[in-house]
Order: C-alpha cells, then sequence, then structure tokens
C-alpha cells in the first residue's frame, strides 16, 4: 500500500460544481446498476437461462430456483464486484495525477459502503443472505460475515477519509458516506423501482430478463456521466459552489 500512502499525501481538495454532482450522481446509478447486472448474468451463466431483474434485487429463471449452487454464485458475485470497484478507487488514488485520484475517490463513495456495512449489522443484504443459505441463521455465521465486509469495506474508506484536504474533513467524509445511499434510497428505489417500474409498469417489459426501463436508465447514466466527467476530474482545480 505504499503507493496508495504516497498518492494519499499529495492530498485531495474536494470541490464541489453543479458538474460534479451531476456526474457523481450518474456514477452513483451506473455502479448500482451494475451490480444487479453482476446478480443477473452471472445467474444467467450458472442456470443456462435469463431470470429477472430490477432496480435492487433479482431472481434466477424458474428452472434453476432450487440450483444453490447457482444462487450463491450470482448473490455474492454482486458485492464481490462492487468491493472490486472500491478498492479500484483506491488504486487510482495511488496514481499521481490529480484527476485520476478524484475518479478513484469518487468511484469508493458512488458504491455507497454504507449500505453494504450497515444493512449486514440488521441481518440484510446479499452476504448475510449467501451465509444464511450455507450455514443457517447463526450468531456466528452473522458475525464472520460482517467481519468480511469491514475487512473489504472498511479500508477504501479510510483511504478516501485520509485523502481529503479540505477543512471540516469529518463534516466532508459523512457526506461521501450517507448521502449517496440517500440519493439511490430515494430515486432508484422509491422512484424508478418500486413508483415507475412497479406500481406504474413503465417500460416493465424485460428483454433477456431485463426490463426496458433500467436499460434506458443505465444507457442515459451513461451518456450523462460521459458529458459531465470532466466535473470530477477537474474538481480540485476550478471555481465550484462549495470547497470549504
Amino acid at each position: 500500500m505504499s503507493n496508495v500512502n504516497k498518492g494519499i499525501s499529495c492530498g485531495l481538495k474536494i470541490n464541489l460544481s453543479l458538474p460534479y454532482v451531476i456526474a457523481f450522481l450518474a456514477l452513483t446509478i451506473l455502479c448500482g446498476t451494475s451490480h444487479e447486472f453482476v446478480h443477473h448474468f452471472v445467474g444467467a451463466a450458472f442456470c443456462g437461462c435469463f431470470g429477472y431483474k430490477t432496480f435492487n434485487s433479482f431472481e434466477l429463471c424458474s428452472s434453476c430456483a432450487g440450483n444453490r449452487l447457482a444462487f450463491i454464485a450470482a448473490t455474492w458475485a454482486g458485492p464481490l464486484f462492487t468491493y472490486g470497484l472500491m478498492w479500484l478507487g483506491v488504486y487510482r488514488l495511488s496514481k499521481p495525477s490529480t484527476a485520476a485520484r478524484q475518479l478513484g475517490f469518487a468511484l469508493i463513495f458512488a458504491n455507497f459502503p454504507i449500505n453494504r456495512i450497515g444493512f449486514a449489522l440488521i441481518g440484510w443484504n446479499d452476504e448475510q443472505y449467501v451465509t444464511n443459505k450455507i450455514f443457517g441463521h447463526s450468531p456466528l455465521g452473522f458475525w464472520l460475515t460482517n467481519l468480511a465486509i469491514w475487512i473489504l469495506a472498511i479500508p477504501p474508506l479510510l483511504f478516501a477519509y485520509r485523502s481529503i484536504t479540505n477543512r471540516h474533513r469529518v463534516l466532508w467524509f459523512i457526506g461521501f458516506f450517507v448521502l449517496p445511499f440517500v440519493f439511490v434510497f430515494v430515486f432508484a428505489g422509491m422512484f424508478l423501482e418500486q413508483w415507475l417500474l412497479l406500481d406504474r409498469k413503465f417500460l416493465a417489459v424485460p428483454i433477456i430478463g431485463i426490463p426496458y426501463l433500467i436499460l434506458l436508465v443505465e444507457v442515459l447514466s451513461i451518456i450523462v456521466l460521459a458529458i459531465f466527467r470532466h466535473g470530477i476530474t477537474t474538481a480540485g482545480s476550478r471555481g465550484n459552489l462549495l470547497s470549504a
């Protein structure tokens, strides 16, 4: 981790501009939908058929519903992908380029690690579901799963925290730790998932098990991120809405 420490020693000035916020929110949506895509396609690879996915859940195809190995592999694949993106963010924090470090910082929090850590503590999320499937509900399995999550998720958060050079560093960290999840819960969970997809059935017809609405959101998020990406990469070198 010497390279990471060297990169962090340079520090990051996080300046929020409108392009930064737009790009960061698009990245957050992409990280969340990609997590579910990994569930979906790993399940299809094991089952030989496509199940069905929404913005925050997936199902194996009906003929594979009882396939224990497919369920475990598909369920764990999503979190492993998310942790991989967080550690990719750590790797980018080690780069000499300020743009690379800014993207690395954003990547850590765009995967809303509070979701992985917090929901596991109340016995929810993919990791706990897999543990319960393999070992049943037990205190040992519960705490071993939380320990594994902490090992994977907490170090990237520590590296990100240490990289912040803004005043009131704790407040900046809390904001990035909490607010992306609030955005995803309200926008993706309540609006896109519940209201548009499930209640209104808007673009709910699936292709290979994926509703058209999800594909539309994915494409739009990629386009928005491509357009506003500079808001993140130049975050330390331009006039911004908030930089203290």
